[in-house]
């Protein structure tokens, strides 16, 4: 019988190399994914063919001490996660995941307590697609391929290993396996010399889903917020740069506004375990507001918390107006008014809940403030009903995805 040949994995990269962008967009970028995501299904394969290689009992007792202890990340869209989750990046006791994590958006199909062996292989697939970054420097966070073997391969080998030893170690924290074993599987292989004491995960419009991450005791969570007029112009710009024509400014209205809500519930609940930071605060302070939130999590001083980075390269920001440079805080923000219909939306919707924060937005008449409210009932009676009816449908769907592939997996 003849022996399987291994891949060719420089030659793969080289050529998801070529496509990807250098200071503007991918210039094929259909190409580019289909290449991206060859690859990455070709590793999973490969790593099911090779050895997993599971942690040891004495690994996996010292990675649970920092697995345990998250922080997540959370905030509005445009709202500045993405520049606390830079700042945290270069701290030596922090662990922090270069990716958004999107467990329960994204990843539904894998985050529950016994995912299928295909939904399994999909999230490692998934994953090493977003750390080989299509979209901004630096690519290839886990590294490239070279004399000493494939990165992602190891990944995926180690990642395989961490869930079950996880599962195992900690089953009341079953349906979280996978992400924990993401994270020991990406310290594993990018920075297999560091010892975190926590890990971070940024995902916007997490602090919907705080109930359910607080199924970890020692979580941390850390929300950011924003003016409202200024996080409804930074997504406005964020569509209008894409060329979507499906922007509805009264929906952003209304969850900017829960966004809000949310931040001064939580901090009420989680005393001690959840903090609000401004995102005006972080770029006009950066030095002071990061004291405040190492502080918080109980992590010593660090002037690598003054430096976005992104696995310790120095990082550009994410604004929708402007790129600065690499390795500055710098506030990017709409230079005009917004247009007078946007604008009284924003005030129907948010001023009451923004006043607490420090923002002082327009306060609309009651009467003004009504009519607008009755004229958003019927649309957002309908995008109720529609999550209702997805939220319905997808165990069907799901059961009904299973019972095929068991058929063809039999057939």
């Amino acid at each position: 019988m003849a022996m399987a040949t291994s891949p060719d994995w420089i030659g793969m990269e080289d050529a998801i190399a070529r496509l990807l962008p250098s200071g503007g967009p991918a210039r094929n970028r259909a190409l580019l994914l289909a290449d991206l995501s060859a690859y990455a299904r070709t590793v999973v394969r490969e790593a099911r063919r090779a050895r997993v290689v599971a942690p040891t009992l004495e690994e996996s007792a010292r990675a649970l001490g920092w697995l345990e202890r998250p922080v997540f990340v959370c905030g509005h869209h445009r709202s500045g996660t993405t520049l606390l989750q830079q700042l945290l990046d270069g701290h030596p006791q922090l662990l922090v995941l270069p990716s958004e994590g999107t467990y329960f958006t994204s990843f539904d199909y894998a985050a529950r307590a016994d995912p299928a062996p295909r939904d399994i292989d999909r999230f490692i697939a998934d994953w090493i697609a977003r750390l080989v970054d299509p979209n901004q420097d630096p690519h290839f966070k886990l590294g490239r391929s070279g004399p000493h073997g494939n990165p992602s391969l190891l990944f995926a080998q180690r990642l395989l290993g961490w869930r079950v030893a996880l599962v195992e170690a900690r089953p009341a924290l079953a349906t979280f396996a996978l992400l924990l074993a993401l994270v020991a599987a990406f310290r594993d292989v990018a920075a297999p010399l560091s010892a975190p004491r926590l890990w971070v995960e940024k995902t916007p419009l997490n602090e919907r889903n705080v109930q359910r991450l607080s199924a970890f005791s020692q979580a941390r969570f850390i929300q950011l917020v924003r003016e409202p007029s200024a996080t409804l112009a930074s997504l406005l710009e964020l569509y209008r740069a894409a060329g979507s024509g499906e922007f509805d400014p009264a929906e952003h209205a209304q969850t900017i506004r829960r966004s809000l809500q949310l931040a001064q519930k939580h901090v009420q609940r989680f005393r001690g375990r959840y903090l609000i930071v401004r995102y005006e605060d972080l770029t006009d302070h950066p030095v002071q507001e990061m004291e405040r939130v190492g502080a918080f999590l109980g992590i010593s001083p660090d002037p690598a918390m003054s430096t976005p980075t992104v696995v310790g390269r120095a990082a550009r920001s994410n604004s929708s107006f402007k790129q600065g440079g690499a390795g500055v805080v710098e506030r990017w923000g709409y230079s005009a008014a917004l247009p007078p219909q946007q604008a009284r939306l924003i005030s129907a919707f948010t001023a009451s809940v923004a006043r607490p924060l420090g923002y002082h937005v327009a306060q609309l008449t009651v009467l003004t403030r009504s009519a607008i409210h009755l004229r958003q009932l019927p649309s957002r009676a309908l995008r109720r009903t529609q999550a209702w009816i997805r939220r319905a449908l997808l165990p069907i769907a799901r059961r009904w995805v299973g019972a095929a592939g068991s058929d063809h997996e039999n057939s």
